[in-house]
């Protein structure tokens, strides 16, 4: 998460200051909250104008889809310091988001008769939801193994559409991807893989979990591959 303040004008700091503060953490499914800290610099009361906007982006921190706009009034005493709150809620961002699950808020603050505008603006990420990845057996070189992936859905709507892909250095030749259907709100879901691992050792298979709700939610777990059992040939005596 990045935090940048921008004045437009040296006049305009020397009326007010502030910060944007991000509260708990965020994940898909949940509101985002935020509150932006506003100071009157002077001993004169002002009504500070605030134009906040949130935009999902991507990597490049280009704007994807508006997500939130709203202009404010925010009135503040001589030398006060207030806290202005802004929730941005699941309904409002649901759909909107790109794969990097950033949100963009800026807050455009001015005050008259001082030309120029305070810009406070930052990135919000949201966490993916989680899974769990599961090895049903042991683990035996050459030789096909249950695992499975274990997804609670967190969201309060049904999440569908949902591809699991699975890849290891030494567990997997190619990548294999498995289609797992839907899931109600706060029920499970059982995906199963089949692995052959073709090298021993300890090794780590990596999963992509995407439904229609999320994307690229990352998981993986240590596999410690055996080696074959050897076989224990025969032996036949003869006496001379």
């Amino acid at each position: 998460m990045a935090e940048m303040i921008t004045p437009t004008s040296r006049c305009i700091e020397e009326v007010i200051s502030g910060n944007i503060k991000v509260v708990g953490k965020h994940a898909i499914g949940k509101d985002v909250t935020l509150n932006l800290v506003i100071r009157n610099m002077t001993t004169k009361s002002k009504v500070i104008t605030a134009e906040i906007k949130a935009s999902s982006i991507i990597y490049t921190r280009q704007e994807i889809n508006e997500i939130y706009k709203e202009t404010r009034k925010i009135q503040l005493r001589g030398c006060e310091e207030k806290e202005e709150p802004l929730t941005i809620t699941y309904d409002q961002y649901d759909g909107l988001l790109t794969s990097d699950n950033a949100i963009e808020v800026t807050f455009l603050c001015s005050y008259e008769p001082v030309v120029g505008t305070l810009i406070f603006q930052t990135n919000v990420v949201l966490d993916n939801p989680k899974f769990e990845i599961k090895i049903k057996e042991p683990v035996q070189m050459n030789k096909p193994a249950e695992a499975e992936v274990v997804f609670t859905n967190p969201l309060n709507q049904v999440v569908s559409d949902i591809v699991v892909t699975a890849e290891g250095s030494g567990l997997l030749r190619d990548p294999i991807t498995v289609k797992g259907g839907s899931v109600k709100p706060n029920e499970t879901i059982n995906i199963p893989l089949t692995i052959t691992p073709y090298k021993f050792g300890q090794r780590h298979l990596l999963v992509d979990l995407t439904t229609n709700r999320f994307q690229n939610a990352k998981g993986y777990i240590e596999v410690e591959v055996q080696k074959p059992a050897e076989k224990n040939s025969a032996s036949s005596s003869s006496s001379i």
